[in-house]
């Protein structure tokens, strides 16, 4: 070879060396697509591990059929590792799921910590506010917009949860799940299902059926948008129980028989663990059975909702049996408002 095309050669592979550190840096960036575009170049001309860090990437973008060749690709180069990615990839929906079912039964699920604890205090309303100003954008601009936003936020606020209570792991949960929600619309699913995993885990520390119901909804729609039906009927099927348990969250007594019987099935689920959970679905019966002028079944419902309550500080408790306590008056209930008063 003459050494013009050695020199051809040479600034050739450099250059897609220079890609492929290039595409290093975007992922760390957290810019998948772009890193694949760059990741692919160096792939094709089978530098090194490309093809594997091209498969992780595409994975992570919900490209499964190209990804899969990629792996196949790299094995054949010699790089075995490529083959478990095919299975992890398929499994991840798997323990979603898995995951999300233990979420439901209230089986203890905080299997990770924030790296460091909050560099400063910061307030329930700036969370909150800071989170509807992303959720506004997301739905006016979509997620490519704004996900690298909502990524800083979480930084900033996830700290919080070591040092919050369940007003906070809601708020902070909440911004999990539109850094979920945020990738998805961004193309990135793989990156999408630990935040909703995490979103799932602090909903329920909270004990907030509401948002578990919400979050299982949005990885459904998830599922189905890229092509796992089957998996989607699952997240489905989970977010309605969520759904239908959420009665105990509700302020509006819209419906008291159809909160009763779903207040009634669930309460009997919790154990001894569930000290909160318990209080605040009794504390719903009670309320329900009110409006109905079941004062009798009120008051031993109450009785029961303070006694679990007896060592428990929650403001959402609180929050409830104050609701009870102002629906007591109303109705005329003065030996129910008593009963109360001892909480209070």
């Amino acid at each position: 070879m003459r050494i013009d095309q050695l020199l051809a050669q040479h600034e050739h592979d450099e250059a897609v060396e220079r890609l492929y550190r290039l595409a290093e840096a975007a992922e760390r960036a957290g810019n998948l697509r772009e890193a694949a575009v760059r990741y692919r170049v160096a792939a094709d001309q089978r530098l090194g591990d490309a093809a594997v860090r091209l498969a992780r990437v595409l994975f992570a973008l919900g490209e499964r059929a190209e990804a899969t060749r990629w792996c196949h690709a790299a094995v054949a180069d010699g790089f075995g590792e490529a083959e478990e990615m095919i299975q992890e990839d398929s499994e991840a929906r798997q323990r979603f799921l898995e995951h999300a079912a233990r979420v439901m039964v209230g089986a203890p699920t905080f299997d990770w910590v924030p790296a460091s604890g909050p560099e400063r205090r910061i307030e329930l309303s700036e969370v909150q506010e800071r989170t509807r100003a992303l959720r506004a954008l997301d739905r006016r601009y979509g997620g490519i917009a704004c996900h690298t936003l909502v990524l800083d936020h979480l930084t900033t606020v996830e700290p919080m949860i070591a040092v919050g209570d369940e007003e906070m792991w809601t708020a902070v949960a909440e911004v999990h799940e539109l850094a979920g929600w945020t990738a998805f619309d961004s193309g990135m699913p793989g990156v999408a299902l630990p935040h909703f995993a995490r979103a799932l885990t602090l909903a329920r520390q909270a004990e907030n059926e509401a948002l578990i119901a919400s979050v299982l909804t949005r990885a459904g729609r998830m599922f189905l948008h890229h092509n796992a039906p089957d998996d989607a009927l699952k997240a489905f099927q989970l977010g309605f129980v969520a759904a239908h348990n959420s009665w105990a969250d509700r302020r509006d007594l819209s419906d008291p028989p159809q909160a009763i019987a779903s207040l009634t099935t669930k309460v009997g689920t919790y154990g001894a663990d569930r000290v909160r959970a318990r209080a605040l679905t009794l504390t719903a019966l009670a309320r329900n059975h009110l409006a109905l002028g079941d004062l009798t079944t009120a008051a031993e419902l109450t009785g029961e909702a303070l006694t679990a309550a007896t060592n428990l500080r929650s403001a959402r408790v609180d929050d409830h049996l104050r609701w009870l306590d102002q629906e007591a008056r109303d109705a005329g209930a003065s030996a129910l408002v008593k009963h109360i008063a001892r909480r209070t």
